[in-house]
């Protein structure tokens, strides 16, 4: 299964990883961006692993990954799309 990051869950992601770097340092920002990624990868193998997003038309998913932050995807054939990377202690507004 091949995984694609839409343009905005790279900033997102990006964004995460300021965001930690900033408020708790260069190791624990690594640390978050590398759970996140390899939370990813293992979705390639268990796709359906995912809680559905039941509020959503097309067949999202979201998965968490601890501490705080929630990775939502969808599948699209051979396809796992990364549409959103968010940390749920932040403010939907803040973060767009």
């Amino acid at each position: 299964m091949e995984i694609i990051w839409t343009h905005e869950a790279e900033r997102q992601l990006t964004a995460v990883t300021d965001y930690y770097l900033q408020t708790v340092g260069r190791t624990e920002a690594g640390s978050v961006a590398r759970r996140i990624v390899d939370a990813v990868a293992r979705l390639t193998e268990s796709p359906h692993a995912g809680k559905f997003l039941v509020k959503r038309g097309q067949a999202y998913r979201e998965v968490l990954v601890p501490p705080f932050i929630k990775v939502i995807y969808r599948t699209v054939g051979n396809k796992l799309m990364v549409v959103a990377v968010w940390d749920c202690r932040r403010d939907a507004v803040e973060a767009s």
